[in-house]
């Protein structure tokens, strides 16, 4: 059959996709931890999903799956699937019908399903932004006896190491400063403690250059999150940095000092400038501070080359005659 792959756009496909795999499994909703789900008694079905988009059908999908002995409570599938959410179920044990909505693809739907002592006949039609999506679900039972509790023990162990490994990745995150991953409706990591961690983190002067450097979309929401906007995080980090470099002096640990006052901080550049760079030539100057140094006079006679549009002022007469002491401290 003939049809048009970009009909199937990503995210869209990605979740039709998803939907019709976890429809193949038991219903899940009430998985609780492994040790907590005792055995319970079930019987052997075989279940089928047909999806159809666009005119496309694509090949049916069958599976074997422990049903209850009690039989299906909720739609087949449910609780399986994080990002998509089933609502408004009515089962009145012949007939159950449902809404479902993923958040994430923009996805809503709903779904229908009469039930049989020896089977059932379904179908769901979602509507996305690429259009309708239609699964055909069926269901016969095969007889034999099984245990419908396994399947929720393994989501269960599945779901207990996705949520330690998640928790380790946003602690992780959370010393790497990366805000993105605790903003907005959508956010992975909630955890308090990890939020007090990033907040200590983007106060770091490491922190407020990596935010600096990101557009300001990506830190507006910084206030609500931390306390403190992008601006007072930067001032508080600037005296933070000119404190340290002074307890420091060209110590481990000043040359990252020097070049963020360098970058971020104009008042604390000119206090370090006045006590390191001043009235020495370049060979006077302590090693580690030439740098530095040299920086700050290339900016301040950078800055000289700039017509005035005033006429001069008293504070520009004091900044041109730092300029011509300082140009000793070139090494040129």
């Amino acid at each position: 059959m003939a049809y048009d792959r970009a009909l199937f756009k990503g995210e869209s496909m990605n979740a039709a996709v998803r939907l019709a795999a976890v429809l193949l499994a038991p219903s899940l909703a009430a998985a609780a931890p492994p040790s907590s789900t005792p055995a319970e008694p079930g019987v052997q079905w075989e279940q089928t999903v047909e999806m159809q988009m666009a005119g496309f059908a694509m090949p049916a999908q069958t599976s074997k799956v422990c049903v209850p002995k009690k039989g299906m409570a909720e739609p087949p599938g449910a609780g399986r699937d994080d990002t998509c959410k089933v609502t408004n179920v009515k089962n009145d044990g012949k007939k159950m019908s449902w809404s479902m909505v993923c958040e994430k693809e923009k996805i809503t739907g709903t779904g229908e399903i009469l039930q049989r002592p020896d089977g059932y006949d379904g179908k769901m039609t979602m509507n996305s932004p690429d259009g309708e999506m239609v699964m055909k679900l069926s269901g016969k039972k095969l007889g034999g006896a099984c245990d419908a509790a396994e399947m929720k023990r393994k989501v269960a162990a599945i779901q207990a190491e996705g949520a330690a490994q998640i928790a380790q990745s946003c602690r992780e995150m959370a010393g790497q400063g990366q805000l993105s991953v605790f903003t907005g409706p959508a956010a992975m990591c909630k955890d308090p403690a990890d939020r007090a961690i990033l907040c200590r983190q983007v106060a770091t002067p490491e922190g407020v250059s990596a935010l600096s450097a990101q557009p300001a979309t990506a830190t507006q929401d910084l206030a609500s999150l931390c306390g403190k906007d992008l601006a007072t995080l930067k001032a508080e980090a600037c005296v933070d940095a000119g404190r340290r470099e002074a307890e420091r002096r060209c110590t481990d640990g000043s040359d990252k000092l020097l070049s963020f006052l360098g970058q971020s901080c104009p008042a604390e550049t000119q206090v370090v400038a006045q006590r390191e760079c001043a009235g020495r030539t370049y060979t006077d100057l302590t090693a580690c501070y030439r740098s530095f140094c040299t920086a700050y006079a290339g900016n301040l006679l950078d800055k000289g080359k700039k017509p005035a549009a005033q006429p001069p002022k008293p504070e520009d007469a004091a900044q041109d005659a730092a300029k011509k002491a300082v140009k000793g401290l070139l090494p040129w």
